[in-house]
């Protein structure tokens, strides 16, 4: 139906083919997509991207897809709209034995059309480029070693060298905590965030801040007087913590003279956690659990209370003899790809129990597939009594 509607033929109609100057050329390829795609192609255009030696992707401007190509057991004929009368009858001057009915030209044939499917994006190859130089020093000015490009990449540069539509480059950057720094996206080193975040937890000490209502102007002022830039201290906020809008009555900001203009942080208390723990962690990788929690809940700044819940994906937690120990793994060292990241787990553990694996893919994204679905995929489940946790192991 689709080819006569292009063909505008009418019932009983009959065009003559005949074989254009370029047939025979296999530069032509088909794409079936369904409507949304289409239009999104059609509106906003579409790249198909990769290097090499990746398997190639079609990128719109919010989804990757996977491209296949699907072979068809018949030839289908690639022909532009039928020849006005005039431009007919030219043509069958050139052909004897022309049976009189009007003519359309064939210019290619293909065996086979591409189709396209939906994949989660996998942030692997952006933070390995990212990677390559972290930024490690502060300095108000691109410092020497920014005086050359290599290994550093600009937006433009991150879409042409990652498999990633412009929403989900946007979206890797954002998990990522990465920063643009003169020009350059970069992923800024732990140890020296950390130190930042040190700093203005002090400065909360010594100016009585509340965790809850930090003014941006106020901790950016601090930082920048002990040589950090505006843009990095900012950069730490947004990473340990999130902005929020307070009323000028708010008792957590009454005493800093809100004004309608500032931007008024919170730092998150999951986040500052997990910042002395994992300073605990790098200390020793392994810990008698009870101890643990004594030295985190000792090195914790006051009104905040250590939890096993909050090291959650960050932790595991495993029984030796009488005693608990903890030992480092966090989730952000996993793959994202969810078949690389069940194979990582279970080379881990042989056996999880839900309880322990839930945090671990709970951020996984497979398009039209729920967690469920990849742990049917992916794990056997057993289950020896009614009340007993789940537990899986490797399919």
């Amino acid at each position: 139906m689709a080819n006569a509607c292009v063909l505008d033929m009418e019932t009983d109609s009959a065009f003559e083919i005949c074989y254009g100057g370029t047939f025979g050329h296999e530069d032509l390829k088909l794409l079936e997509v369904d409507e949304p795609v289409l239009q999104e192609v059609l509106d906003r255009g579409a790249m198909i991207r990769g290097g090499l030696n990746d398997e190639a992707v079609l990128c719109t401007s919010t989804n990757t897809y996977t491209i296949k190509f699907v072979m068809s057991s018949n030839t289908v004929l690639i022909m532009p709209p039928p020849l006005s009368d005039g431009e007919s009858e030219s043509l069958k001057g050139n052909h004897a034995g022309h049976t009189g009915v009007r003519s359309v030209c064939a210019m290619a044939a293909v065996t086979g059309h591409l189709e396209v499917v939906e994949v989660a994006p996998n942030f692997e190859q952006l933070k390995s480029l990212l990677n390559q130089r972290r930024y490690k020093e502060d300095t108000n000015s691109m410092d020497a070693e920014e005086s050359t490009a290599l290994g550093l990449y600009t937006w433009e540069d991150l879409l042409d060298n990652v498999q990633l539509s412009e929403k989900e480059l946007r979206e890797g950057l954002k998990f990522l905590a990465a920063v643009e720094i003169g020009g350059f996206w970069r992923l800024v080193d732990e140890r020296f965030m950390q130190s930042v975040l040190e700093l203005i937890l002090l400065n909360t000490i010594q100016h009585d801040w509340s965790l809850h209502a930090l003014k941006e102007d106020e901790v950016i002022s601090v930082l920048v007087g002990d040589g950090y830039s505006a843009q990095i201290a900012q950069h730490c906020l947004a990473t340990f913590g999130r902005r929020c809008s307070l009323p000028c009555d708010s008792s957590a900001a009454s005493e800093q003279s809100c004004g309608s203009d500032s931007h008024v942080w919170e730092l998150d208390e999951r986040h500052v956690c997990l910042h002395y723990a994992n300073q605990l962690l790098s200390a020793a990788s392994k810990w008698r659990l009870d101890d643990f929690l004594e030295a985190w809940q000792q090195n914790l700044p006051s009104g905040l209370q250590a939890s096993l819940d909050l090291l959650k994906g960050e932790v595991l937690v495993e029984k030796l003899g009488f005693d608990s120990w903890l030992r480092p793994f966090s989730v952000s060292t996993l793959p994202s790809n969810p078949a690389e990241r069940f194979a990582a787990l279970f080379r881990e553990r042989s056996k999880w129990e839900w309880q322990d694996l839930e945090p671990y893919i709970g951020d996984l994204r497979a398009p039209g597939k729920s967690v469920d679905a990849l742990l049917l995929k992916y794990t056997r489940r057993t289950q020896p009594t009614a009340d007993a946790s789940p537990v899986f192991t490797a399919r």
